[in-house]
C-alpha cells in the first residue's frame, strides 16, 4: 500500500481505496499541466505481475487495445503509464451520490454520510429505488457498453457489481458504466517458455485481494480456470448472475413488492450450461430483456447469420499483436532516425564552425615553425585570446643554449598575434639563497624575476603562415633583418640605421609543419544525415501500412 502523498505519473495519492484481485485502487490529484487539481482514480496493477519478464510491452499493447474503448456504458481510460515498477491506469473519478446510513450500534444509533458510486453500492444503499423498470434501465446501458467491448474484440472477464459504476441521468434514473476492462487480462499474463507447474504459480495475496478473488469467481462460469483469458460467455454469464444478485438485494429489503418472473427466465438462459439455451451473442441477451422493444435505437442489431462477421478473438489479438509489432518498429525507427540526425547534424555543425574558425584564424595546435631551425610557435584554440607554445631564444637562458619549450598565452593586438612568454631567472635563486619552491605562490615572485618577452606575428591566411613582425622585451624592440650574404634573424631596432644599409629588414617566416589532411567530420556527418534520410523513407513505408492494418 502506498502512502498518501506518492506520486504516480503526473498524480498525487489523496488516500488509499482497496485492493482486488487485479491490483491496488487509489484516489489521486492531478499536479500538472491541464490535469492540475482534477481529481482521478488510479488502477495500480499488482507488482508480482509487472516484474515479470516481457510485461511492460505486454501492458503497452493491451492499454492501447482499451483505451480506444469508449461511449454509453463505459467507463473510459483517460491515460496510462510506468512509473518506476508502478504501471498504472488511470480513470475519471466519479464523486457519487451523498446517502444517509443510519447506523445502530449498542442501542444507540448515529447517522454515516457515504457516498454512492457503484452497482453494489445502489443495490445496499438505496435498494429501494431498483424495480423492473430500474433494472431494464440498468442493464440497456449495461449491454451497450458490453457490446461495443465485445465488437472491438475486448472482453471483461471480471464483471462483479464492485466493477460497475452507477449515476442518475437526466430522466433521474440510473445508469451503469462497465469499469476495469483489461485489468484481468493484464493479470494473466505469463512470459513464454514457462512450465505449466509455473504458470500456475500462486503468489501471496492480503485477505483483501483473497475476498476479491473469491467474489469474482462467483460471477464467472463453473470450470473456468483462473489462467485462462476471459471470453464472450464469461461476461453474458456475469451479466445473468449480477441481474440475479439485484434481483435478491432487492427482495431482501423490499420483499414481494415486485414480480421478477420474466427477469428470471431471462437470468435462467444466461447463467445455463447448456450451450444451446444460453445467449450466443451480447446482441441476442439484450434482445431477450423483458420490456427491451427494438435494440437497434440503441445502435445494438443481430445480424442474418449470412451476412454476420463472426468476431474471432484469437484472429484479434493476433491482428493486435501484429499492429503492436508495426508500432513497435515505428517507435524504433522513430528512434533511429532521430538519434542519426541528431548525430549528424552535431557532427556536420561541427565541421562547418571548425570550418569558419579555420577561414579567419590559423590551425589551433598545429605547428608553425622557421625552415632551418628549431625554432616553431603553437596555438591554441580561441577567438581572441588563449594559450601558446614557443621556444627560449638563447638571449633568455642565462646559459646561452636557449631552445627549451615555453608556455605562454596569445592575444590579438592591432591585427597581430601578440605572443606572451616569461622565463625565471636562475641567477634570483642564487642571489636569494632561497630554494626553487620557495617562489611559488602569489605574492612571492615579480617581474623582475622573470625574463619577459613579447613576440609580434602576423598571420597569412593564403600561404597558412606566420611572420614575426617583431619581439619586444624589457631593454629592446628586435626587427627581422639581414646581411647581404647571412639568413634572416633578429636585430635591435638601432641597428637598422648604425649599419648604414648593411642590415635591411627581412622576413621570418614560420611555415606549418604538417599538411591538411581528410576532414573526415564531413563524411561521417553526411554518411549519418543519409542513415537518417534511409530510416524516414523506411518509416513512411511503415506508417502507410500501419493505416492500411487500420
Amino acid at each position: 500500500m502506498l502512502s498518501s502523498g506518492t506520486r504516480i505519473g503526473s498524480t498525487r495519492i489523496i488516500n488509499w481505496l482497496s485492493e482486488g484481485s487485479c491490483g491496488q485502487s487509489y484516489h489521486c490529484t492531478g499536479t500538472e499541466n491541464s490535469i492540475k487539481g482534477e481529481e482521478f482514480y488510479i488502477k495500480l496493477i499488482t507488482r508480482d505481475v509487472t516484474e515479470r519478464k516481457g510485461f511492460g510491452d505486454y501492458f503497452l499493447q493491451e492499454t492501447q487495445a482499451i483505451e480506444q474503448l469508449e461511449g454509453i456504458g463505459i467507463w473510459p481510460i483517460e491515460n496510462s503509464g510506468v512509473t518506476k515498477w508502478k504501471h498504472w491506469i488511470r480513470y475519471p473519478w466519479l464523486d457519487g451520490e451523498e446517502c444517509e446510513i443510519e447506523i445502530i450500534e449498542d442501542e444507540h444509533s448515529r447517522v454515516e454520510i457515504r457516498q454512492l458510486r457503484s452497482l453494489d453500492d445502489l443495490c445496499r444503499l438505496k435498494s429501494e429505488e431498483i424495480n423492473p423498470e430500474q433494472l431494464l434501465n440498468l442493464m440497456i446501458t449495461f449491454h451497450q457498453g458490453l457490446y461495443k467491448a465485445h465488437l472491438s474484440g475486448v472482453c471483461h472477464g471480471n464483471l462483479k457489481p464492485t466493477n460497475i459504476l452507477v449515476k442518475k441521468n437526466d430522466q433521474n434514473k440510473w445508469d451503469c458504466f462497465i469499469t476495469e476492462f483489461g485489468a484481468y487480462r493484464l493479470n494473466l499474463f505469463t512470459p513464454h517458455g514457462l512450465s505449466e507447474e509455473e504458470k500456475k504459480e500462486v503468489f501471496v495475496i492480503n485477505s483483501d485481494a483473497q475476498s476479491s478473488l473469491q467474489e469474482s469467481e462467483n460471477f464467472r462460469p463453473k470450470g473456468v480456470d483462473n489462467q485462462m483469458m476471459p471470453e464472450e460467455n464469461w461476461d453474458l454469464y456475469a451479466a445473468g448472475k449480477i441481474v440475479k444478485w439485484i434481483i435478491e438485494q432487492s427482495k431482501l429489503h423490499t420483499g414481494a413488492k415486485y414480480s421478477w418472473e420474466e427477469w428470471e427466465t431471462w437470468i435462467s438462459r444466461a447463467t445455463s450450461q447448456d450451450s444451446e439455451s444460453r445467449f450466443s451473442s451480447c446482441a441476442h441477451s439484450m434482445e431477450a430483456l423483458p420490456g427491451v422493444g427494438d435494440i437497434s435505437r440503441f445502435g445494438v442489431k443481430i445480424e442474418d447469420e449470412s451476412e454476420k462477421n463472426q468476431v474471432d478473438l484469437e484472429q484479434l489479438r493476433l491482428g493486435r499483436e501484429q499492429k503492436f509489432k508495426l508500432n513497435e518498429k515505428i517507435l524504433s525507427l522513430r528512434m533511429r532516425r532521430g538519434m542519426t540526425f541528431l548525430v549528424g547534424s552535431i557532427i556536420l555543425s561541427f565541421y562547418l564552425i571548425y570550418s569558419i574558425y579555420l577561414f579567419f584564424l590559423p590551425t589551433p595546435w598545429s605547428e608553425y615553425s622557421l625552415k632551418g631551425l628549431s625554432d616553431s610557435y603553437q596555438l591554441a584554440a580561441g577567438i581572441f585570446t588563449g594559450q601558446a607554445w614557443g621556444i627560449v631564444p638563447a638571449n633568455y637562458d642565462e646559459e646561452g643554449d636557449g631552445g627549451q619549450d615555453v608556455v605562454g598565452n596569445w592575444t590579438k593586438e592591432n591585427g597581430l598575434y601578440k605572443l606572451k612568454f616569461k622565463r625565471f631567472k636562475k641567477s634570483r635563486e642564487q642571489e636569494s639563497g632561497k630554494k626553487l619552491w620557495q617562489f611559488i605562490g602569489e605574492g612571492k615572485t615579480s617581474d623582475e624575476d622573470y625574463f619577459i618577452w613579447e613576440d609580434f606575428l602576423k598571420y597569412d591566411r593564403g600561404s597558412d603562415a606566420f611572420y614575426l613582425i617583431k619581439r619586444k622585451d624589457s631593454k629592446n624592440i628586435y626587427i627581422p633583418g639581414s646581411r647581404s650574404d647571412g639568413l634572416p634573424r633578429l636585430y635591435p631596432e638601432g641597428r637598422f640605421k648604425s649599419s648604414a644599409g648593411e642590415i635591411v629588414k627581412s622576413d621570418l617566416v614560420f611555415n606549418k609543419n604538417e599538411e591538411d589532411g581528410i576532414r573526415w567530420s564531413l563524411f561521417f556527418a553526411i554518411g549519418f544525415l543519409l542513415a537518417s534520410f534511409i530510416y524516414h523513407q523506411e518509416l513512411k513505408k511503415l506508417v502507410s501500412t500501419n493505416e492500411m492494418v487500420e
